[in-house]
């Protein structure tokens, strides 16, 4: 199959004093990106290891609480998204049941040279109602598009969220998206999210809680399913580690 995906249901958590991890789709990428699940009980709290020469991203997407490191508190109050101080460290505090999507992306000796060379300030914490939204072709009259890391910013990383809404359409709504060769990306789905995910030409259904990866170079397309809403995290990773930041020609 084109489509690698885990169910919600599922993804089998084990909790130990409040907190669970489970990775998701092992072994799919060999490219350094590992994926994992985490649920924070209301009350409890948990500091993640701090895994020396990666960047941690993190997609707070159920649950309210609090990060707190040495300099300051976050609010997490709505969708949001936190990038960790690699030389740092810092606490999940959960004020509800709190489930996020962890990515732990190893940094080669490439992306060191450029991450010290230049890279957005790190703590980097950001709702999503602070995200710049922007426009793009292959996205249909309802979409919305936020960008949360751009291009550029943290060497081979760059997410964003994709919303679309076929309630009152009778067209197809979402994002129908040629094969990018540069990148691979991973969907993470939330909110009231029904969603048809078609990877090379097969399609499963996708909602709320579960996770997708597709590979570089496949066309994909993430639709509603009709008169249902979409809003997915997507995550993506330049494949090459020297000279990606070049145009592909698109499939």
């Amino acid at each position: 199959m084109a489509i690698s995906y885990v169910k919600k249901d599922a993804i089998r958590l084990e909790m130990k004093q409040g907190f669970g991890q489970a990775e998701l789709l092992a072994g799919s990428y060999q490219g350094g990106v590992r994926a994992y699940r985490c649920r924070l009980d209301a009350g409890c709290q948990v500091s993640p290891e701090m895994v020396e020469n990666t960047l941690q991203v993190f997609c707070l997407t159920d649950g309210k609480g609090a990060i707190i490191t040495p300099e300051r508190a976050y609010c997490i109050d709505e969708v949001s998204f936190y990038v960790a101080d690699p030389d740092s460290h810092f606490t999940f505090h959960a004020a509800t049941d709190m489930t996020y999507t962890m990515f732990v992306v190893e940094q080669k000796p490439a992306d060191l040279e450029r991450f010290h060379a230049f890279h957005m300030k790190l703590p980097f914490f950001k709702g999503l109602s602070q995200c710049t939204e922007y426009c793009q072709d292959c996205k249909s009259a309802s979409s919305r598009s936020f960008s949360v890391i751009p291009t550029k910013r943290l060497c081979r990383v760059l997410m964003g969220v994709g919303e679309a809404s076929a309630e009152n359409s009778t067209q197809p709504e979402g994002c129908f998206e040629k094969g990018h060769p540069a990148v691979a990306q991973w969907n993470v789905p939330f909110g009231d999210t029904e969603m048809l995910l078609t990877v090379d030409g097969e399609t499963v259904e996708q909602e709320s809680g579960d996770f997708s990866y597709v590979p570089a170079g496949l066309d994909h397309s993430l639709q509603c399913k009709p008169g249902r809403n979409i809003h997915y995290i997507w995550f993506e990773h330049y494949v090459q580690e020297r000279d990606y930041l070049v145009s592909y020609p698109r499939s």
